[in-house]
């Protein structure tokens, strides 16, 4: 049976070779990244989206280069084999659910469900390491626990606040200072009619989308910022449809957000709703779509 369960190459040259995966497959997410915003194309938070799609790739090399059969846990496997299939579900179920807190679009819904039913294959693989395991008095009471921590668990991730992180680093951005990481690659938008005056302009990294910001004061001496970017800013849950013209608008933490047109790809946030409607109305006139 041992010849059956028996990798293709030494354990240790599957681990090298996954981790070689691993390590290509990060460079070639930081790579494109750094040319496009593809986390942001995507819509998950970068760091967690590079581990679970790095873990993936080392899972997924590590199945292809081991053994068919040895994929599949049973009694007449090795001890150490089993163990191997183990930390092989473990490892899938840690990628998904890394996935799924990098999603703050509605496919992270899908990849936390994938990581539930990953757990539950983990349970069935342990159940091979010693299935003549006796159960327990305590076993029953740790099991509702976990069932309950698992419940409050799910509702507590699907009912978290999940801004997308350009439209997070806008809000934290309008409560700091004005400078910008880089002289503007941009002319600022004539806004002049609105009763703004620029105060700051720079181009920024806005949670991981390039953007430029122009920094204004209104005549009431409040700020208005205005962002444009090569692509639309994406849309946060909580956000509703508007008109005229047509974008989204997001009022939360005292501030209102607004966007213009379809490939206008600009972003208002101020103290107002009244002002951004009317700096986006000033602003889609300058970028028709």
């Amino acid at each position: 049976m041992a010849e059956h369960v028996r990798a293709r190459l030494p354990t240790s040259a599957i681990v090298a070779t996954a981790i070689a995966a691993a390590a290509v497959a990060l460079l070639g997410l930081v790579v494109v990244s750094a040319r496009y915003p593809l986390p942001i194309i995507i819509g998950a938070r970068r760091v967690p989206l590079f581990a679970g799609l790095t873990l993936w790739a080392a899972l997924g090399t590590a199945a292809v280069a081991s053994d068919p059969p040895s994929r599949h846990p049973s009694l007449g496997m090795p001890l150490r084999q089993r163990y191997l299939v183990l930390v092989w579900w473990i490892g899938v179920s840690a990628a998904l659910a890394s996935l799924s807190y990098a999603a703050w679009k509605a496919w992270g819904v899908v990849a936390m469900f994938a990581t539930l039913i990953a757990l539950v294959k983990v349970l069935q693989v342990a159940g091979f390491i010693k299935p003549d395991r006796s159960v327990r008095v305590w076993h029953p009471f740790a099991a509702i626990m976990a069932l309950f921590l698992a419940v409050a668990g799910l509702f507590a991730f699907l009912g978290r606040t999940n801004l997308p992180p350009p439209i997070q680093a806008a809000m934290v951005e309008y409560q700091d200072g004005r400078d910008g990481q880089a002289p503007a690659s941009r002319p600022a938008p004539e806004v002049s009619a609105t009763g703004l005056t620029l105060r700051a302009s720079g181009d920024v990294d806005l949670g991981g989308l390039p953007a430029t910001l122009f920094s204004y004061d209104d005549r009431e001496g409040s700020r208005v910022d205005v962002y444009e970017a090569d692509i639309g800013f994406p849309a946060p849950q909580g956000s509703v449809g508007v008109y005229d013209p047509p974008g989204w608008l997001l009022e939360s933490n005292r501030l209102s957000l607004r966007t213009g047109p379809k490939g206008s790809n600009f972003l208002v946030v101020s103290w107002s709703t009244q002002v951004v409607d009317g700096i986006a109305t000033a602003l889609a006139a300058q970028f028709p779509p």
